[in-house]
């Protein structure tokens, strides 16, 4: 599913109509909504590292900084909005497919594992896989549904997010 969702993304950003427009205030534009989906399969390595008791192993962004950049940056660093969206869709590949692999390489067990740090057991990898995914269909769902980028869901037709 994150391979699909994702290549849905990469059409998405690669719609050489995409531009920086937004739904509406404070609504994010389609590319700072791909750039999100981008940040969060980088983020989650490190929360896999967490719950897992690893020591971290997450990929580098493409400026050598750790990743997880914010949508507005104080520091003067690049913002979202500003981002090139070929770019992006390549990042967001290159993620997704990194996390992929690296979810397919968890045993039974290592689904099951909560997080340590919180005091809920029900906080497992397999809960926070299954809300990243949501979250990655959501927002692919929201942007189909705004007209932007009409064959971006997998297999070339609009897609909303799975009902669990």
């Amino acid at each position: 599913m994150l391979r699909q969702y994702a290549a849905g993304w990469q059409r998405c950003l690669r719609d050489l109509g995409l531009g920086s427009r937004r739904a509406g205030l404070p609504a994010w534009s389609p590319l700072e909504r791909g750039c999100h989906v981008r940040d969060m399969c980088l983020l989650f390595h490190t929360r896999l590292d967490a719950i897992l008791g690893q020591p971290s192993i997450a990929p580098i962004s493409r400026t050598g900084e750790e990743s997880g950049a914010a949508a507005d940056r104080s520091d003067g660093g690049p913002r979202y909005r500003d981002e090139e969206p070929r770019q992006v869709a390549q990042e967001l590949g290159c993620a997704a497919e990194a996390l992929a692999r690296r979810l397919a390489t968890l045993t039974a067990d290592d689904w099951d594992r909560d997080d340590p740090r919180l005091a809920d057991p029900r906080l497992t990898v397999d809960f926070f896989t299954r809300h990243l995914l949501h979250d990655i269909a959501h927002d692919l769902a929201e942007v189909l549904r705004d007209g932007h980028a009409d064959e971006a869901g997998p297999g070339g037709r609009r897609h909303n997010a799975p009902k669990n």
